[in-house]
């Protein structure tokens, strides 16, 4: 009976969403923003899908937990935004990068408020200023099972940042099944 507990036990365990899986480093990225004259009310979603990059096994997540370190760079003493983010692509209009930037930016979406994204954080980034974040909530939770995030961005300081580069790293993904 002994040899048999940790078999019945685990199905269980994993129901109730006990069974907290390795913790999974993702590869630094970076963002440009690309969009002239955000609006307050406008969220602009990185154009690719953030979880290229990820590997993870197919399995019913909960409880997922995001952590990172953002530090901006170029032109931004300060900004405070909310970030958000989509499971799937939002659809909204695109903005295609400068043409005299290098060719791996991708552009952003512009869309009218949060377009079906769910808000995760809301930070104030320093220019060349580590700022640490975590995000986790049902989106979170929804991207990663699909395999598909969209992060997006509201600026809610009214300081000019097209054209700033924010770095994210030291990413870490957890999560239950």
């Amino acid at each position: 009976m002994r040899r048999l507990l940790p078999l019945l036990l685990s199905p269980l365990l994993g129901a109730c969403g006990l069974v907290p899986l390795p913790e999974v480093q993702a590869q630094d990225f970076y963002f440009v923003n690309t969009v002239p004259n955000l609006q307050p009310h406008e969220v602009a979603y990185m154009d690719t899908n953030q979880l290229d990059h990820l590997t993870l096994p197919r399995a019913r997540y909960r409880h997922v937990t995001m952590d990172a370190v953002l530090t901006p760079e170029g032109p931004v003493t300060e900004a405070r935004v909310q970030i958000f983010a989509s499971p799937t692509r939002p659809d909204c209009p695109r903005v295609a990068p400068p043409a005299n930037n290098p060719s791996d930016l991708s552009g952003a979406l512009r869309c009218n408020g949060p377009a079906g994204g769910q808000q995760l954080a809301e930070v104030t980034l320093k220019r060349g200023t580590d700022t640490p974040i975590h995000l986790e909530g049902a989106a979170l939770d929804e991207a990663i099972r699909g395999g598909q995030l969209y992060i997006g961005v509201r600026l809610l300081s009214r300081e000019d940042t097209q054209g700033a580069v924010v770095w994210v790293r030291q990413i870490r993904v957890r999560a239950r099944v």
